[in-house]
């Protein structure tokens, strides 16, 4: 029995020190810490009344495990009685908003901006500045061209042979042929394109909730039954001790069920350290904090149907079809004439067209233009030939996608149905196994069965209660699961 004082006061010291690392004095105590620690306190008191009839020497270690339950009570009962209680879909919101990946939407969003206010310049009018100068070694001879007709020398102009000039440009678009408002509209899917990327990835970080999550209700069910054991077995041990005195049950009998104590205490802490393994990464994932003492909810999931549209990964398929055809009427329109006008400024010589001036000058013109390009060798065809078949393939693997989806959900909800059946029958099966138990601990009593024969129903008992808590959390967690493919979110 010495062990078990030693086991307790180690699971004392334990979550004295797992408190004392997260939380301040105000908020250290939580209802499910304080039942678990009412249950070892009641066990070490009744270990202790039977350790004074059966080893007395063990007082040392009953007043020091005593000593330690007496001061974890004495910190819960001045930190108050408030218990954290966490839902699966607080775990959710919270891994959500803790990941890193909540900050693409941001950057998105300023991409896209970004790419718009580049498009908007397209209506802009454009400024550039330019700068020639040419030497040509045969200008036009006036004077050769016109030597028939009788001119006083020196009458006709000189053509230069150098020529130089600056100018000021200035273009405006006056219609592109719908080229900026279709790729504003491709900008625009890009984005949500994007946007459902990130939501999809964020989405599948549900999965590793889901695992953590589950796997703490477990094993706490675990916890709780391995804790009924040891109790029942102290219990047993007092009971049987009377009779190893009288002669009536044999000596051994004290040691197989002391044996048994032995290898549920060691069960009990291996549960607790994994479950505070779970816990942190829980927390690390979610960003929440005080998760190992929380209390967490079963989920209760409604299965409406089957219906796949809620999907994110669906949904992607979806944008990205419209993203290509709205990319086909881009090029489109970028296959339309296109009206602009522009005005120049500049300053040379000769100015402007005025080639038979020697004199620089300055000068401006205006106007507008068309222009259209009215065969490309079937090039924006073919570009848009190229959508049209990817288009084709994204719809194969559309297809494909919501058939292995279709089979996950088939698959899930056999579970689900077969989890449900056998639930049913649990509370009739564990009622049994009760009675089997009892019946056995008589026997015990009065040296009918051996401790052997005992811990087998007890064990029994024991894994049958274990088996019915599993399955109800493994049920509830394939409705969840079941509705995690179909995407549902609430």
């Amino acid at each position: 029995m010495k062990r078990i004082f030693v086991v307790l006061w180690l699971l004392s010291i334990l979550l004295t020190a797992g408190r004392a690392q997260k939380i301040s004095a105000g908020d250290r105590a939580h209802e499910s810490s304080a039942t678990l620690q009412a249950q070892q306190s009641s066990a070490v008191g009744r270990a202790h009344e039977s350790s004074a009839t059966l080893q007395p020497q063990q007082s040392s270690a009953v007043g020091r495990a005593h000593e330690s339950s007496a001061t974890l009570q004495a910190q819960q009962s001045s930190a108050g009685r408030a218990k954290k209680i966490i839902t699966l879909q607080q775990c959710y919101d919270s891994a959500a908003a803790a990941t890193p990946l909540a900050g693409e939407r941001k950057l998105y969003s300023q991409m896209t901006r970004l790419r718009e206010q580049n498009l908007d310049v397209t209506w802009l009018p454009s400024l550039d500045l330019n700068g020639t100068f040419a030497w040509q070694s045969d200008v036009v001879d006036l004077s050769e061209m016109l030597g028939s007709v009788p001119l006083p020398p020196g009458s006709l102009p000189a053509i230069p042979h150098e020529q130089y000039r600056a100018t000021l440009d200035l273009g405006q678009m006056i219609w592109d042929g719908g080229v900026t408002r279709n790729a504003r509209a491709v900008e625009q899917v890009v984005r949500e394109l994007n946007l459902q990327q990130n939501e999809a990835d964020i989405y599948r970080l549900r999965e590793q909730v889901n695992n953590y999550f589950f796997q703490i209700l477990l094993i706490r069910s675990q916890i709780e039954v391995t804790f009924a054991l040891i109790k029942e077995l102290m219990t047993r041990t007092k009971e049987i001790a009377s009779g190893v005195e009288n002669g009536v049950v044999p000596s051994v009998t004290l040691d197989v069920l002391k044996a048994e104590t032995i290898k549920a205490e060691q069960s009990v802490l291996e549960l607790i350290f994994r479950q505070k393994s779970l816990a942190e990464a829980l927390e690390q994932i979610t960003g929440m904090t005080e998760l190992v003492n929380a209390e967490l909810i079963l989920p209760e999931q409604v299965i409406t149907g089957s219906d796949l549209k809620n999907n994110p990964d669906l949904r992607l398929f979806e944008t990205r079809n419209r993203q290509l055809k709205l990319s086909k009427n881009l090029l489109k329109s970028q296959r339309m004439p296109r009206l602009f006008g522009y005005a120049q400024a500049g300053y040379g010589n000769p100015p402007g067209n005025n080639f038979l001036s020697d004199n620089a000058d300055f000068y401006y013109s205006l106007g507008a233009g068309v222009k259209w390009k009215i065969f490309d060798w079937n090039k924006n065809s073919n570009d848009r030939r190229s959508l049209t078949l990817q288009q084709q393939l994204l719809e194969v693997r559309k297809s494909v996608a919501e058939e292995a989806l279709q089979r996950l959900l088939t698959l899930k909800m056999a579970d689900i149905e077969s989890l449900r059946k056998a639930a049913a029958l649990d509370e009739e099966l564990i009622t049994i196994r009760k009675r089997i138990t009892a019946t056995a601990a008589s026997q015990l009593e009065n040296g009918v069965i051996t401790a052997s024969q005992y811990m087998t129903e007890l064990n029994s008992e024991k894994q049958a209660i274990i088996t019915a808590a599993a399955r109800k959390i493994s049920l509830a967690r394939a409705e969840t699961e079941y509705m995690h493919i179909t995407g549902y979110n609430e």
